[in-house]
């Protein structure tokens, strides 16, 4: 019950952050911000979920979920994947949060891997630490 309370926080502050979502803030560099998202990606690719969590995720984040709760999830979903292959699209824009103000950029990455795609939707505050973080199982192949 704890893993999907911590899931549901954070699929409600991706919500909550993309309310208002539209062009990208004068505060942010659309190439920086797909850099950062396929930096973080490649990284928990290679088995560093914990390097991000610790260096990237910002505090409110963190304490919405715990690391091994996070890990779980994406063992999940990348477990039923395979091989990392590339990157498909990665798509960014501008978005704010509509009780404080603050300007977010998120990155919505569609990654291959051998079996199937994943989508990762990441947010970054202006310092471009990770304000939200979410990955999700899009299609895997049949088994044989």
């Amino acid at each position: 019950m704890k893993k999907l309370a911590g899931i549901v926080v954070l699929v409600c502050l991706i919500f909550s952050l993309t309310a208002c979502g539209g062009k990208l803030s004068e505060e942010f560099e659309e190439k920086e911000v797909k850099e950062a998202a396929e930096e973080m990606v490649n990284l928990i690719n290679e088995g560093k979920l914990s390097e991000v969590y610790e260096d990237s995720f910002i505090p409110v984040l963190k304490n919405s979920v715990e690391l091994e709760e996070l890990q779980e999830t994406v063992d999940y979903v990348l477990d039923k994947l395979g091989e990392f292959q590339s990157f498909e699209k990665v798509q960014v824009k501008g978005v704010k949060d509509k009780n404080t103000g603050t300007q977010y950029a998120t990155a919505v990455v569609l990654a291959k891997y051998e079996e199937g795609n994943a989508m990762f939707t990441i947010s970054f505050d202006t310092d471009m630490m990770c304000a939200g973080f979410f990955i999700c199982l899009l299609y895997t192949s049949p088994s044989p």
